[in-house]
C-alpha cells in the first residue's frame, strides 16, 4: 500500500515529532510514501506567512532525502476535487483526497475532519495517522 502523506504528517515525520505515533512511523517505514506538490505549495504559503519555519525547498529536498516520491498535480486531480461530494472546504485537503483516489493511494492524515470524512465515506481512501 502506497501512502499519500498529508502535509502535517509529512512535517511531523521530518521533524521527528512525538505527535506521530510509533505505529504510524512503522507503517510509513514499511510503505512507499508519496507527497503531493500540493503539500509543497501549502508549505510555501505558510512559510511566507511565517507560520512555518520550513521553506518549501527544504521541505521538498528533505522529503526526497527521506525516500518519498513527489507527485505532480495533473488536471484529473483538480477535476476530481471539484466532483468530490463533501462539504469539506479546505482546498488542499480536497485536492489531497482527490489525488489519493485518482492515484490509488491511501491518504495518511492526522486531520480529524479528514479522518471523520473517511469514516463517513468508506469509499474514500483516507486513514488516520
Amino acid at each position: 500500500m502506497r501512502l499519500l502523506l498529508d502535509t502535517q504528517v509529512a512535517l511531523w515525520w521530518l521533524t521527528a515529532s512525538s505527535r506521530l505515533s510509533s505505529a504510524s512511523r512503522a507503517l510509513m517505514a514499511e510503505s512507499p510514501c508519496v507527497v503531493s506538490v500540493a503539500s509543497i505549495w501549502e508549505v510555501s504559503l505558510k512559510h511566507r506567512l511565517r507560520k512555518l519555519p520550513v521553506s518549501p525547498r527544504q521541505f521538498r529536498d528533505e522529503m526526497h532525502a527521506a525516500g518519498a516520491v513527489i507527485l505532480p498535480i495533473v488536471d484529473e486531480h483538480v477535476l476530481a476535487s471539484e466532483a468530490l461530494k463533501t462539504e469539506h472546504s479546505d482546498p488542499f485537503d480536497r485536492l489531497l483526497v482527490s489525488v489519493a483516489d485518482a492515484e490509488h493511494l491511501l491518504l495518511f492524515t492526522a486531520d480529524r475532519a479528514l479522518v471523520e470524512l473517511g469514516q463517513q465515506s468508506p469509499h474514500l481512501p483516507i486513514r488516520g495517522a
